[in-house]
């Protein structure tokens, strides 16, 4: 599968390679996923900033995927208020959960559990690639 992931940092002030390591892991894990009908992810991260995750959600906002382009693209939100009591990565963690769920849900129904565990199974070893820990051991254990 083809992964794109895109940063866009907006605070609290850090280290940049933590961002970096994790867009890096991410497109690596996730490119190794097969996924009957989807060749392409977009992932656009919004990390920090004076932003708040909207209610239900979990922070996945903007689901597109197209059958006929077999091409998937979504938004991450990480409010900053939850950045700053963690790692990047660690913050991260929740809501690549909900990705993975979100993403078996709209492309792979009729296989969603499947699906889903394999996808959160490739952001979590990004995670683990990812230097920066959490408050219970990497990134939040």
């Amino acid at each position: 599968m083809r992964v794109a992931v895109r940063v866009r940092l907006g605070g609290p002030e850090r280290a940049l390679a933590e961002p970096v390591a994790l867009r890096r892991a991410l497109k690596e894990s996730f490119g190794r996923i097969v996924i009957d009908g989807l060749d392409e992810v977009d992932i656009f991260l919004t990390l920090g900033g004076s932003i708040t995750s909207a209610e239900g959600d979990g922070g996945v906002h903007n689901l597109r995927y197209s059958a006929v382009r077999r091409r998937l693209t979504v938004n991450v939100v990480v409010p900053a208020s939850e950045i700053g009591r963690d790692s990047t990565a660690g913050a991260l963690a929740p809501y690549l959960d909900e990705l993975a769920r979100r993403i078996a849900g709209r492309c792979a129904p009729r296989d969603c559990a499947a699906v889903s565990q394999e996808l959160a199974g490739a952001c979590r070893e990004a995670l683990a690639a990812t230097p920066g820990p959490g408050p219970s051991g990497p990134h939040g254990g």
